[in-house]
């Protein structure tokens, strides 16, 4: 493989959105790699600093879960080496972070409802979706769809196939744009 993908304007995040399942932080390892850049992820940084966020719902709730997953985009945002940072499904409900956003180079990947009981599982992990995974990730989905394409430059749309394949249609997505 040749060397890391040159970008118009490497100054900017590499920002990935979209709902639970859809793939954020394997794509946004991936697509770091390609691009020779650092990869975060706010959820496993939030676990890193504060433990398990399923814990930290239940003992704080989810408007303290929210304030400080604010409080770590933003520091992430503004880190001094751009990077390719992966949002939890959650973070566009913030109108901090969605404006902060603006200023990103956003990609928003979606994914179908298949799709996602196929990768959530039980949802064991995930502590907004209870006992029907399925039902309540359909609803949060209705909730965000429209935010998380209101901060998207990019949409990659639903797909099946390899991380590689997703991510060349990240950059040339990118590339098309800026």
């Amino acid at each position: 493989m040749a060397g890391p993908e040159r970008m118009p304007d490497l100054s900017r995040n590499i920002v990935l959105i979209g709902p639970m399942g859809s793939g954020k932080s394997t794509v946004g390892a991936a697509l770091a790699r390609r691009m020779g850049r650092p990869h975060v992820d706010t959820d496993h940084f939030f676990v890193a600093r504060h433990g398990s966020i399923a814990e930290y719902f239940v003992q704080r709730g989810e408007s303290a879960f929210r304030a400080e997953e604010e409080r770590v985009v933003a520091e992430l945002l503004d880190a001094p080496r751009p990077s390719v940072i992966s949002l939890g499904g959650g973070s566009v409900l913030s109108s901090r972070t969605r404006e902060a956003l603006a200023e990103q180079l956003v990609v928003m990947l979606d994914l179908t409802e298949q799709q996602a009981a196929q990768r959530l599982g039980d949802g064991s992990s995930r502590p907004v979706l209870g006992d029907d995974p399925v039902t309540a990730w359909r609803r949060i989905y209705a909730e965000r769809e429209a935010l998380y394409r209101e901060c998207a430059d990019v949409v990659v749309e639903p797909a099946e196939g390899t991380i590689d394949e997703r991510v060349d249609t990240i950059v040339r997505a990118l590339r098309a744009v800026h």
